[in-house]
């Protein structure tokens, strides 16, 4: 018998393993509260994360991934909106100038 490892990379499992938890929760669980809502998308962000850093490095995948997740605790929490937007933007770039 062949073992997940051995058919697909390690860097892969991992995330895989993430998407099948938050497929399992959606399905599971509906998003009724503002709790369960956040760790749905911080687990989409972790997963995100994890798929950026098969490709480049820490710092660039952790850049990628803070605008990402906010916008989408903003859209799910109903507050997206210009100034939150220009707010999200500004706090990316000022993150992203410290980690360099």
């Amino acid at each position: 018998m062949r073992l997940a490892r051995e058919i697909l990379p390690k860097k892969l499992v991992f995330p895989i393993i993430l998407l099948l938890t938050i497929i399992l929760i959606i399905f599971l669980v509906p998003p009724f509260h503002w709790f369960i809502v956040l760790s749905l998308t911080s687990l989409i962000s972790l997963m995100l994360f994890f798929l950026f850093k098969l490709f480049s490095t820490n710092k660039f995948a952790f850049s990628l991934t803070l605008p990402v997740f906010l916008i989408l605790n903003l859209l799910s929490l109903k507050l997206f909106d210009p100034l939150n937007l220009i707010l999200v933007i500004s706090l990316s770039i000022a993150i992203g100038l410290l980690i360099r």
